[in-house]
């Protein structure tokens, strides 16, 4: 299973992508969207996630600290095909650039690893 990742600034673009995805093959278990707000447990969610998905903790304290801030598309590939695609999805509804010192053109991200049920980060909460 590969996790794929885009962050958006507008929770609408998020929106958008997510329609796109499920209009082109992807179903409702592969595509996870949520969006920032004001629940007490979000910080916890995010954090949890991106914890879960990156060893590395300076790096997934980053990726969730632009999630907090931001609406988080997420889609669980079976393939490195479907992953692609899904990564191509993403960068081109403009999901943001979450490595700036980075030269790669994807903003997207694709990690090696399966999200359990407990973490993964369904549902949206209003936009505060």
């Amino acid at each position: 299973m590969i996790t794929v990742i885009g962050i958006f600034d507008d929770a609408n673009l998020a929106e958008e992508v997510s329609l796109y995805l499920l209009g082109n093959g992807f179903t409702n278990e592969t595509v996870d969207v949520h969006t920032h707000g004001d629940q007490p447990d979000d910080h916890d969610r995010v954090g949890g996630f991106f914890n879960h998905l990156i060893d590395d903790e300076k790096q997934a304290e980053h990726f969730a600290s632009l999630g907090r801030r931001g609406s988080i598309v997420t889609v669980h590939a079976v393939s490195a095909r479907e992953a692609q695609e899904a990564a191509d999805a993403l960068n081109n509804y403009g999901a943001i650039d979450v490595n700036a010192s980075d030269d790669s053109p994807s903003h997207s991200q694709m990690i090696e690893r399966i999200v359990t049920d407990d973490k993964r980060l369904r549902g949206s909460y209003p936009i505060a």
